[in-house]
């Protein structure tokens, strides 16, 4: 067992404040990129509104994406070039999908990309984690002192809504990070009172990250979020896919490249929790649980491993039989809850939508499925039970 208490978090790009999102995101590439800067901020309104966004693209200079140097330029750039280049893949819909992203974007969002060790497609880590900054940095973090830094999907105010949440769920997850250190260090110490304590602070996150997930509500219209946002954030590849092959990533590759679209699954934050809980899923479920590390950033996967290799909190739990039991048990119970509300939460926004004469049919290719391809309700339904059976009767 690696001792976890000299541990910095910053190896492994985690803020224990702000958790897994990037701090102080830059807002601006410098001068030299000022054309990504601009047409990035234009579109998601080119793409589904004006449909020119394809032809703006072909008037792009060619830019060397070695000139930046910094994370924080690398990750700006990453979220410009995933704004630009998944208008351009869907503007017309499925039916007009093109089998190849022009060099001009396929070159500099690919080598962006491997620099920071993401996929070259909009995911988590860059729509969310890299893309929300406060209004005012003297007020706290709340929701109505966040904005996103570049819309990147089509849907104005709502699609904003449906990533600052996302975001602000991801800042109630952040303090849950040190409980699990102290508890596993807890466990190790066998200090009951300490274990306990620090289980709690678990199951209060998962309460209040319940709590703000219900402010989806507030502001997003289901319509708006399957007919106009949703379709922006799907993959390419796959059966039902409308690129079964993948797209062609010109200047990088022949061969087409198959990519998971934006998914929950590529947030660190549940994936944490049942690395440190002992969560087992079933082997299919798993292992599409461990493709979607590949999607974040390599120290965030890095750390869930880590936590995984090292976690003793069930263990000890089954061991102790008493007060650590219950409070092991009031954690897996939170985190259950939890799963239960996003699956009535994506219910309403996706499955009734979704049967809706009045939807929108260009995108049939994601109709029930998940963005990330997974057949939502059984899926979820499946990381839900799981959850539910690590419980120590």
């Amino acid at each position: 067992m690696a001792n976890l208490g000299g541990l910095d978090l910053r190896d492994y790009g985690i803020s224990r404040t702000l958790g897994f999102l990037l701090e102080r995101p830059l807002e601006q590439l410098p001068d030299y990129y000022e054309a990504w800067n601009r047409l990035a901020k234009e579109a998601p309104k080119l793409a589904s509104q004006d449909k020119t966004l394809r032809a703006e693209v072909a008037k792009l200079p060619f830019f060397d994406h070695q000139r930046l140097t910094s994370h924080r330029e690398l990750r700006l750039a990453h979220l410009l070039l995933s704004a630009i280049a998944t208008g351009y893949i869907w503007q017309d819909g499925d039916q007009g999908v093109p089998k190849v992203l022009p060099r001009v974007l396929a070159e500099p969002w690919w080598g962006v990309s491997e620099r920071l060790g993401l996929q070259p497609v909009l995911g988590h880590p860059t729509f969310c984690l890299a893309n929300v900054t406060l209004k005012d940095p003297h007020r706290p973090v709340e929701l109505s002192n966040l904005r996103c830094v570049y819309n990147v999907v089509p849907g104005g105010r709502q699609a904003e809504w449906f990533i600052i949440v996302t975001a602000m769920m991801e800042y109630e997850f952040a303090p849950a990070i040190t409980h699990i250190l102290e508890a596993i260090a807890a466990a190790n110490k066998d200090d009951v009172i300490a274990y306990q304590n620090s289980m709690a602070g678990i199951k209060n996150v998962m309460i209040n990250f319940k709590k703000t997930f219900s402010k989806m509500h507030d502001e997003l219209d289901a319509d708006v979020f399957y007919n106009i946002l949703r379709p922006y954030l799907n993959g390419f590849g796959g059966s039902g896919s409308a690129l079964p092959e993948g797209l062609i990533y010109e200047g990088v590759s022949e061969e087409p490249k198959k990519m998971i679209g934006g998914s929950a699954a590529q947030s660190t934050t549940l994936q944490l929790i049942d690395a440190a809980l002992g969560v087992r899923h079933d082997p299919d479920i798993e292992d599409f649980l461990n493709k979607m590390r590949s999607y974040m950033l390599p120290k965030h996967a890095e750390f869930i491993s880590l936590i995984a290799r090292e976690t003793n909190l069930k263990q000890y739990a089954e061991k102790d039989g008493g007060d650590a039991t219950i409070s092991y048990n009031e954690a897996i119970q939170s985190v259950t809850d939890f799963r239960s509300y996003h699956i009535q939460v994506v219910t309403k926004y996706i499955i009734i939508t979704s049967s809706k004469e009045s939807r929108n049919r260009d995108f049939e290719s994601v109709s029930k499925k998940g963005t990330g391809g997974s057949s939502l309700i059984p899926f979820l339904k499946s990381i839900r039970d799981a959850t539910d059976r690590a419980l120590i009767r």
